[in-house]
C-alpha cells in the first residue's frame, strides 16, 4: 500500500510541476526534487521564474537542461551559457528547436560538433523556408497533446482517490 500511495505522490507532483495553476513556492520545491522527471516538468513550465531555470540550468540531468533552454521564460544569458555547454546532448538539444533564438542557432551551427553543427543549420534552414511556422504549430499540437494527456492523468488520479 506505501508503494502506491509514493506512486500516486509522485504523479501528483508531476503533474503540478507542469501546471499553470502551480504557485512559485511549489515550483521552487519542485524543482529540487529527486526525481529528475519532475524537475523536467518544472523547466518545462511557462511559469517557472527565471532565478529558478537559472538554477536548474546547472541541473545534474541533460534533459531538464534543454528544457530549460526552450522555456520561453529563459533569459538570454542562460540561453548563452547553455549553447555553450560541455554537454554535446544538450547543445544538440537547443540545436534542434526551431524556436530557439537566431543568435543562438547561429553560433551553433559554428559548434566544434558536426552532429550540433549540421542540426543548427538545419533549423535555420527550416525558418529560413518560412516552413518553421508549420513545424512549430506541429510542435505546439503536439505539447498541447501532452499537456493533455498529463491533465488526464491527473484527473484520473484524483477521481480515484476520491473512489477510495
Amino acid at each position: 500500500m506505501k508503494a502506491v500511495n509514493l506512486k500516486k505522490e509522485l504523479i501528483e507532483q508531476y503533474v503540478l510541476a507542469g501546471s499553470e495553476n502551480a504557485r512559485i513556492e511549489q515550483l521552487r520545491l519542485l524543482s529540487e526534487h529527486y526525481c529528475d522527471k519532475i524537475r523536467l516538468r518544472v523547466a518545462e513550465n511557462p511559469k517557472t521564474p527565471p532565478d529558478i531555470l537559472w538554477s536548474l540550468s546547472q541541473d545534474a540531468n541533460h534533459d531538464v537542461r534543454i528544457a530549460v533552454a526552450g522555456n520561453p521564460a529563459c533569459e538570454q544569458s542562460v540561453l548563452d551559457r547553455l549553447a555553450k555547454d560541455a554537454d554535446v546532448i544538450v547543445r544538440h538539444g537547443i540545436a534542434q528547436n526551431i524556436l530557439t533564438p537566431l543568435s543562438v542557432l547561429q553560433l551553433l551551427a559554428d559548434d566544434d560538433n558536426g552532429w550540433v553543427r549540421g542540426e543548427a543549420v538545419r533549423s535555420l534552414d527550416i525558418i529560413a523556408s518560412h516552413s518553421g511556422d508549420e513545424v512549430a504549430n506541429r510542435r505546439m499540437m503536439r505539447q498541447e497533446r501532452n499537456r493533455s494527456r498529463v491533465s488526464d492523468l491527473g484527473s484520473r488520479t484524483h477521481n480515484d482517490e476520491a473512489a477510495s
